[in-house]
Formats: C-alpha cells, sequence, structure tokens
C-alpha cells in the first residue's frame, strides 16, 4: 500500500516540462523522487552542520590554513 498523496499546484518551466514529459501521473511520480532526494540532501547537510558544530564546541574553532590546505588537495 503506498502513502496517501497531497495534491499541490506547482508552477513549473515549460522547458522542464518538455523534458520531464507529459504524462502527469509520470510528472509526478519524477517530481516526487526529485524532491525526496533534496529532502535526504538536506538531512545529510544538516546532519553533517550539527557534526562540525559539535566538533568545534568539543576541539575549538577550525584552522582556516588547514581548510585550504585540504582543500587545494580535493581539487
Amino acid at each position: 500500500m503506498s502513502t496517501p498523496k497531497v495534491r499541490r499546484t506547482l508552477t513549473l518551466d515549460p522547458e522542464l516540462i518538455d523534458a520531464l514529459g507529459a504524462d502527469d501521473t509520470a510528472l509526478s511520480s519524477t517530481v516526487n523522487a526529485i524532491l525526496r532526494r533534496e529532502v535526504a540532501r538536506r538531512e545529510r547537510l544538516n546532519a553533517l552542520s550539527a557534526l562540525l558544530d559539535r566538533l568545534e564546541l568539543e576541539r575549538g574553532p577550525v584552522d582556516q590554513e588547514q581548510v585550504a590546505a585540504y582543500r587545494q588537495l580535493l581539487r
């Protein structure tokens, strides 16, 4: 059994509709999947932010020179 859905009206750019297709059922499923991924991304970002805040409280502020050095390594 699937989760009950809530009906909302969205205003989307025409090129997005063209790219995703005109089938309303498929469009709803696609938008729902995209929004689920975005919610998961935001939850991960919030968890990471909370971890960094906790680490800063435990260990002090981040050394910005080290941040710059690691960013350079990741490029």
